[in-house]
């Protein structure tokens, strides 16, 4: 399994007999998971990557793709990333401005409330 966790067949349609499209040969039994999975990273790798939905262009494509993602990086820090902690903090910020901003907005209310003439009784 891709998932090497051991298929739970006491849960229903878990257990998924995965094959070959072009050729219609079973490959193996897969759990649910795991055959969306491969299907859905065939499907991409074959038409945005590959630019074939034929196996032996996807395969190597995905090959390259492993070798790619497992080399080091250049050194150099993408302009826009933020650190999990730099992300916290600014959700942090907009939130206490979001908080203030509701804060003003009934003061402004209740003084202008205030300042309206006062209706007169019949």
């Amino acid at each position: 399994m891709l998932c090497r966790e051991q298929v739970d067949l006491s849960i229903p349609r878990q257990a998924v007999a995965d094959h070959n499209h072009k050729t219609g040969e079973l490959r193996g039994v897969l759990c649910r998971s795991c055959n969306s999975g491969e299907g859905k990273t065939a499907n991409a790798a074959g038409r945005w990557g590959a630019k074939s939905m034929d196996y032996d262009k996807i395969i190597p494509w995905l090959k390259n793709l492993v070798e790619y993602l497992e080399s080091p990086g250049l050194g150099l820090m993408y302009p826009t990333h933020r650190t999990p902690e730099e992300l916290r903090l600014a959700k942090n910020a907009k939130a206490r401005k979001a908080r203030a901003n509701t804060a003003a907005t009934k003061i402004v209310r209740k003084s202008v409330r205030s300042m309206a003439p006062k209706k007169e009784s019949e």
